[in-house]
This record gives C-alpha cells, structure tokens and sequence, in this order.
C-alpha cells in the first residue's frame, strides 16, 4: 500500500538503524497534562526510568504479538529467586560430593530426584512468568 501524503514507507529495520546499530529516528506524540501523568505513572508501575523507552518496548512487544517484558521490579524478585535455586543445587552438589569422598553414605536418590523435580517446576513457574503467562 501506497504512503499518504505526509507519511514516509516503514523501511526494513536494517535501513533504519545507523552503522552502529543506533536509533535514529525519532517520533513525537503530543499528550494532554493528564495522558503524560497516566503513561508516566504506567512507565514507572513497570519499573521503568525512561518513558521513552517504555513506549518503544510496549509498543514493540505489541506488534510483535509477545507479552510485554514483567515489570522491573518483578524481573529482580525472579533472579533473586533463580540465584537461592541455584545455591541449593550447589548445596546438593557438595553434599553428594563430600559424601562420596569420605565414604558416607549419600543421601537416597529419590530424595535427590524430588529435589530436582521441585527445581525444575520453580523454574518452569519463573520462565512462564517472565514471558508473561
């Protein structure tokens, strides 16, 4: 479809980016005070400094028809969660393996395995949230 007067055609995103990679297009919208409070408050509920930013991932995440990222905020909760799996997983590791060095008996692999089992649904539970389901 043609552009209208005053439009300019959507390029493929590798003509319009500079050598570098950068944005170098910019869009301006203009906001009554009262729609600039309501996106700045919606910028900053997600964690977000920049609302510049928070537009452009928004809308982005929109026309690719994914989820928009979790809240800031909520992506460090995640990770902090991630890091105390992965700790007790290392736990488990040196547990197992003192065990096998000073011939004790380790502990039962069943035991082992609903450890892991209980991780691996954590984990399921934190990727399904950060995608946004």
């Amino acid at each position: 479809m043609p552009a209208s007067v005053g439009q300019e055609p959507i390029a493929p995103a590798e003509e319009s980016t500079g050598p570098r990679g950068e944005r170098t297009k910019t869009v301006a919208v203009r906001l009554t005070p009262a729609e600039h409070a309501q996106w700045l408050a919606a910028a900053e509920a997600e964690g977000r400094g920049q609302i510049g930013r928070w537009v452009r991932e928004t809308v982005t995440a929109r026309l690719e028809n994914r989820p928009v990222a979790a809240p800031v905020g909520q992506a460090r909760e995640m990770r902090a969660e991630l890091a105390r799996m992965g700790s007790n997983l290392n736990q488990i590791a040196r547990a197992l393996n003192i065990s096998a060095l000073g011939g004790k008996q380790a502990p039962a692999i069943e035991d082992i395995a609903r450890s892991l089992e209980t991780v691996r649904e954590q984990l399921g539970l934190v990727r399904d949230e950060l995608r946004g389901q």
